[in-house]
């Protein structure tokens, strides 16, 4: 007898996804609102997103996120959230990062949101000081909470501690509302270099009674180190130009711009756009030069996409333009015990400030240079003693902080 035909083996049934996908539409760039916003919070506590103060925007950096979320958890990399990858999302089976947030089996109880309205003297309706408040000018300080504030009848600064204890993060967001009556103000130390002449921040506080300061470029230093081939950057301060020598080349720093303008405007600049002497014919006052860019026009520039910019975590300081006279300062503590702080990345920053409605901001000095001091003291906590600098950037003069 022939043998038997061969009876083809049926083909099993695919195992059905596990979880419920109705409900979800699928997200994609250019989408925005709360399920975007919703799904990068999830995104978060899985070690996606490096901050939980995130937009509802889903922009190129979401998009990215995505896809590293879809190729951990063998996906197809499309960069879009569909019902599929939403639903294993919150079913919380996703593949977590390494940097994802430790849980913690209490969950820390909220504390109600500060009432700053209530802390301030009577203003007037630029928000400075009114002439009804009978005085020159009004502080109010209180560490234990968190908050800091300055106003004159030209000026308005209020600064805040926030803390991630999941995230071991602590930092300092400060926003300023200044006038040409009180503008950004820059000094430096030195007579024959300025900038060159290291000094403990508390003393240009104590010189200058500077109100809140902090370090910026910290171009001095690459000044004093020239004979190792880094360049101090296109430097220009109150007017004078300092140094016009900068990268032809990509590195870290870039020394990337943040230009200063006449009108309290701050505008963005590649290393090699302009010269020196190009800026000051454009009215700039002053530029600061370390970088990388974080926004332009209110979007993230492109460092901010590429790893190799924000592949570690850092104590961090950035300054920012909202609009003109509008200004915000972020302070990151970094390598500190796991207790209290670890530092950030770099686009952590940009999606910080441009959550804040910064259009213009740029990278400052980080690691053991960054310092941000309110009337004479130093607010943000470093692990080593604070670094010299030849220059720093700050707002409003007072008598109250300067040495007898």
């Amino acid at each position: 007898m022939p043998p038997p035909t061969p009876v083809p083996t049926a083909t099993p049934e695919p195992t059905p996804f596990p979880y419920d996908t109705s409900g979800y539409e699928t997200l994609k760039e250019g989408m925005s609102g709360e399920a975007v916003q919703r799904l990068k919070k999830a995104m978060y506590w899985l070690g996606y997103f490096n901050t939980e103060n995130l937009s509802d925007e889903y922009n190129e950096v979401t998009a990215n996120r995505v896809k590293q979320l879809q190729k951990a958890n063998g996906m197809e990399e499309t960069g879009e959230a569909d019902p599929m990858l939403q639903a294993l999302v919150y079913s919380g089976n996703a593949v977590k990062t390494d940097s994802a947030p430790r849980p913690s089996s209490v969950p820390p109880t909220p504390k109600p949101p500060l009432n700053i309205n209530a802390l301030m003297p009577p203003l007037n309706e630029e928000g400075f000081l009114s002439g009804d408040a009978g005085m020159d000018e009004y502080v109010y300080t209180d560490e234990d909470e968190g908050v800091w504030i300055y106003v004159t009848s030209s000026l308005s600064i209020v600064l805040r501690r926030y803390e991630d204890k999941k995230a071991v993060l602590t930092w300092y967001e400060a926003d300023v509302h200044a006038s040409p009556e009180s503008p950004l103000l820059s000094y430096t130390n030195g007579t024959k270099t300025p900038g060159t002449m290291m000094i403990q921040p508390a003393k240009f506080v104590e010189k200058y009674g500077l109100v809140l300061a902090f370090n910026d470029d910290h171009f001095g230093f690459r000044i004093n180190e020239k004979d190792k081939g880094i360049p101090a950057g296109v430097i220009i301060r109150n007017g004078q130009i300092i140094s016009n020598n900068t990268w032809s080349r990509e590195s870290f720093p870039n020394l990337d711009v943040l230009a200063l303008f006449p009108d309290g405007s701050m505008k963005t600049f590649g290393a090699s756009e302009h010269t020196a002497q190009e800026y000051l014919d454009m009215g700039v006052v002053s530029t600061y030069a370390f970088g990388p860019i974080l926004l332009q026009d209110g979007n993230l520039s492109e460092y901010m996409l590429r790893d190799e910019y924000y592949s570690y975590r850092e104590p961090r300081m950035a300054m920012g333009m909202i609009a003109p006279y509008h200004y915000y300062v972020l302070c990151v503590e970094g390598r500190m015990a796991d207790t209290r702080s670890k530092g950030v990345y770099l686009n952590w920053l940009a999606e910080n400030m441009q959550a804040h409605g910064v259009r213009e901001a740029i990278n400052l000095d980080g690691g053991g240079t960054a310092c941000l001091m309110f009337m004479g003291k130093k607010i943000n906590k470093s692990a080593n003693s604070t670094r010299t600098v030849g220059s720093m950037t700050g707002f409003g003069i007072s008598e109250q902080v300067m040495a007898p």
